[in-house]
């Protein structure tokens, strides 16, 4: 399969905003990934992140807040002959995150920042109560690295 690097900034946060889920890799206390799949909201330096209030991924970031977010579009399957098994590629896109998470702890923080994840997702503003603002952990991952490549031939339609 053939892989080209994407050097352009702007081409990496189109990859990102054409993603439904992100993958966060924490750092376990055992040596071994933890990654789950995430909804996210973008916001160009920062991906915006939420879940409830307690958790593993909650305690592994409060040890270690150093993470790593993959975004990946889906994959098309193509191929220069359906018989031939060696003609068979993949398309995709993908970005490689790395930086820190931290929390954000205001009520009105809280809203601003979900209401950009949401944007990843609807076109509506959104009110939220205040329980479920004082129950929602907001993240907000601050970029310090981004890599991304395309994967696939370039076969005609």
């Amino acid at each position: 399969m053939r892989t080209s690097i994407i050097l352009e900034k702007d081409r990496m946060r189109e990859i990102i905003r054409r993603c439904d889920v992100c993958f966060l890799g924490l750092n376990d206390s055992d040596g071994f990934p933890y990654v789950i799949p995430m909804s996210f909201g973008f916001d160009d330096d920062k991906i915006i992140l939420h879940s409830g209030p307690e958790g593993k991924h909650l305690r592994l970031i409060a040890k270690d807040n150093r993470a790593s977010v993959v975004f990946c579009t889906a994959r098309v399957l193509k191929y220069q002959h359906p018989d031939v098994a060696c003609s068979y590629s993949q398309t995709s896109q993908s970005v490689v995150c790395k930086g820190t998470i931290d929390f954000v702890e205001t009520l009105d923080e809280k809203e601003r920042y979900l209401n950009i994840l949401m944007r990843q997702y609807s076109d509506r503003q959104f009110k939220y109560s205040t329980p479920a603002l004082k129950n929602v952990t907001v993240w907000l991952f601050h970029i310090k690295e981004m890599s991304a490549k395309s994967f696939g031939q370039n076969f005609k339609q």
